[in-house]
Order: C-alpha cells, then structure tokens, then sequence
C-alpha cells in the first residue's frame, strides 16, 4: 500500500465512534477490506452490533502467530474540550488526532496493514500469522475472553498486542517492549441498611456508617500485604467510589463503594476475592450488617520469558526497521493478554504498538511517522518470527 492508502484505513477507523459500542461496524469494515486483498477472515459476533474478529495468512501446521488489537474505545469525554471533533480524524503537522487514534486504532490499522502487505507482496511464513481483532477490552476485556473460550489462541505460540508503548520524550516517541503487567480486579462493595427519619436515628440502620467501619478493615487488609514481585512490584490498591444518602433528613439505607486492585501473581485475583468473601462474611455475622461483595472483572497478571524467541524476533526486527534496539519494560495497565494468557499460558506475549501518552485523553493523536515505521516492524517481526 502507498502511505497515503494506509493512512486512509487509520481514518476510516477512527471515524467509527466505537466508545464501548458498535464494533460491528469495524469488523464489517476490516472484513470487507481483507476479503479485497483475498485473506481469510471471520466476523464473531458477541452483541448486538459488536462483533469481533478473526482473520489468517498462511498455515497453523507449523508456529502460529498472533496479532492483537481491540476495536473499542474509551469515551470522548466533553466534546468542547476537542480543539476538532473526536470522531473526524485530522491531520496537522505530521500528527494525526481522534478519539481511541492512539488506544489503539493506530495499532490495530498498523497490524491489518501488515497483514494484506505480507499477503500481496507472497512472502513466505513458516507457519500462520493470524489476527484478533476484539471489543470491549476497554471495560471488561470481553472479546478476548470470547475468544479464547471458542478456542481461538489455543494453537497459538505467540502474541504481539498492539496498544501504544510509547512515551514523548524532546518530541519523540521512545517505545518499549512490554513483556508483563499487573492484572486487574474491579469490584463492588454494596451495603444494605434502614431508612429512618433523620430526628429518629435509633430506629434506623445507617448504611454508610456499616460500610466505613468494613473499608478500615479492607484497608488495614491490604496494608498487610507484603509480597512484592521482581518484575511487576508490589500489589496497588485504590477504592475509587464511595457514594451512600439519598436526601439529608434520612438515614441512608444503601451505600457502595467501588474498588480496582493492580494485582501481582504473589497475590493473584482469586485469592483476592476469596479473602474479601471471608471478611464480608465475618460482618455480616455482626448485628445490623448486610454487606454483599460483587467482582465487576478479573483479569489476571501477565508475566512472559524476557528471552523468549519473540522478544528476540521482535529486537532483531527493531534493529532493522527503527534502528534501535528497544528494551523491556513491565507495567501497571491491563491488556487483553491477560485473557488469552489464561487460556493458554504457554504462549509468550509481549505488548508494542504506535502511539504514546495521550491515550484516553483530549486531542490524543498519533505522529504519523511512528504510525508507518510500524507497519514495518509488525511485518519483520512476523517474517523473523515465522521463519
């Protein structure tokens, strides 16, 4: 493809207003595109108008190779904070702005590209390089665990995701190779109590009051936790929400709270939750409590071989195409390799794609040049990969 044809398929995407909604019609989109440059694909619906997709170049006899990439994003926030509207992507300066430009519809249109380009220019890969286009990885990383529960990644021997892992530094992007990160753990505290007049307290059971006394408890919980892991660190807590009252003159009969947990394999997920059950039910063996604990999402940390063939194929790769070798680094984000690494652990994954900080946020943008330079590095890796 020209660069100009490659830079039209990033605007097409951009241009879908897929704030966790409406990927069909990007599966439609990248369907029909790569049924015109004769690859196999298949759209996955899910939702109503959210569909997933699967597409393939050459043979899983041999290693398979996945690219990775969602179709969703996060919402556009107030649009008059927009220098230009979110979902008309616009180009100045070399740069390229539009709501989910970065996280990660440069990442996903670079991948796709890779894909029809190894394709019409017969390259020859020792195995199958395969596509996974997903939704709703923003909130629930619900694609991808679609996907790996209909068996999708389960012949796969590894995974490039392609969210932004670059950072602006003197105006330039410096990108890593992300080889772990955190999981995830998202749940709801809920706390059920008695509506009373505010001049009869006593006859009521203060909601708010029961869920303060269970969050110092949650707190002093987590304080405890010691283990650090030698990668990834140390398990990070923050309850974000806590609302409980309807109107003042009232005892409050419901409060939550809600909370998101970086976790660590030292402290996995499950543990997580089993812990909390066990001290939502000591309370509400107390007189007066009814607290209920609901997980929102789990997604599980990822840890992947810093020496692993794909992180040397994807070196090697950088060397040529971006004439640097990019280092390893671990982060605290989330991606959808936690599902398809608890699908099939043995895959090695690593995280790379265009894009830089202004992921999720207003006039986030992607500089153009990173955009190109890594249509050709996903396609060296596959060819050093696949060799």
């Amino acid at each position: 493809m020209e660069k100009e044809e490659q830079l039209q398929v990033l605007k097409d995407l951009v241009a879908f207003n897929t704030v966790d909604a409406n990927e069909r019609d990007i599966a439609d989109y990248l369907s029909q595109l790569f049924k015109k440059h004769g690859i196999e694909n298949e759209i996955v619906d899910q939702f109503d108008n959210r569909s997933n997709l699967v597409a393939h170049i050459g043979s899983s006899s041999k290693k398979v190779l996945a690219f990775a990439g969602h179709e969703d994003t996060v919402h556009e926030n107030n649009l008059a904070d927009w220098t230009h509207d979110p979902f008309i992507p616009y180009v100045e300066d070399g740069k390229i702005y539009g709501r989910g430009v970065t996280d990660m519809k440069s990442g996903l249109a670079a991948q796709v590209i890779a894909l029809i380009e190894l394709k019409e220019e017969h390259v020859e890969l020792s195995g199958q390089l395969r596509l996974l286009a997903t939704i709703s990885e923003e909130l629930t990383q619900g694609g991808a665990n679609f996907l790996s529960k209909r068996g999708d990644v389960d012949d796969v021997d590894a995974i490039v995701i392609g969210e932004p892992t670059g950072q602006r530094q003197n105006n330039q992007n410096h990108h890593s190779i992300v080889y772990a990160h955190k999981g995830a753990l998202i749940y709801t505290v809920k706390s059920v109590g008695k509506a009373a007049h505010s001049s009869t307290p006593e006859l009521g059971i203060d909601a708010i009051d029961n869920l303060i006394n269970y969050r110092q408890e949650e707190k002093q919980y987590f304080a405890k936790q010691t283990s650090v892991d030698d990668i990834l660190g140390k398990t990070i807590y923050t309850p974000d929400i806590f609302e409980g009252g309807k109107q003042v003159n009232s005892i409050p009969d419901f409060a939550y709270q809600k909370v998101m947990v970086r976790t660590i394999p030292q402290l996995n997920n499950d543990q997580i939750i089993a812990d909390l059950q066990e001290l939502v039910d000591s309370f509400n063996q107390k007189d007066g409590y009814n607290l209920e604990l609901e997980v929102n999402f789990s997604g599980y940390p990822v840890k992947n071989d810093a020496d692993s063939s794909l992180v040397k194929a994807t070196q090697d790769a950088s060397d040529e195409i971006l004439g640097a070798r990019l280092d390893l680094k671990a982060l605290s984000m989330g991606t959808d390799a936690s599902q398809f690494k608890a699908r099939n652990e043995d895959a090695d994954v690593i995280i790379l794609g265009p894009g830089n900080d202004t992921a999720h946020q207003t006039d986030e943008y992607v500089d153009l040049e990173s955009f190109y330079s890594f249509i050709r590095l996903y396609k060296q890796i596959a060819i050093n990969y696949l060799k």
